[in-house]
């Protein structure tokens, strides 16, 4: 195989690591807003990784469309 090849998975590969990210941000923002026991609730952080999250996903949406025509 030659080296300038690429394969036909990486297609996609940035829009998909953006998705899990987005996911996880916005999973574990989730989680510091609605656990009482979190440590860091009320510190702004869960809804500042909410947004990020929402953020990466908006990107990772407008990447695959791109990435399709």
């Amino acid at each position: 195989m030659d080296e300038k090849e690429k394969t036909t998975d990486s297609r996609n590969m940035h829009a998909t690591i953006l998705t899990v990210l987005g996911i996880i941000f916005v999973i574990i923002g989730e989680a510091i807003i609605n656990i009482h026991g979190a440590p860091m609730r009320g510190s702004g952080l869960g809804t500042l990784s909410v947004v990020a999250g929402v953020i990466l996903l908006i990107i990772a949406v407008l990447r695959f469309m791109y990435k399709r025509k």
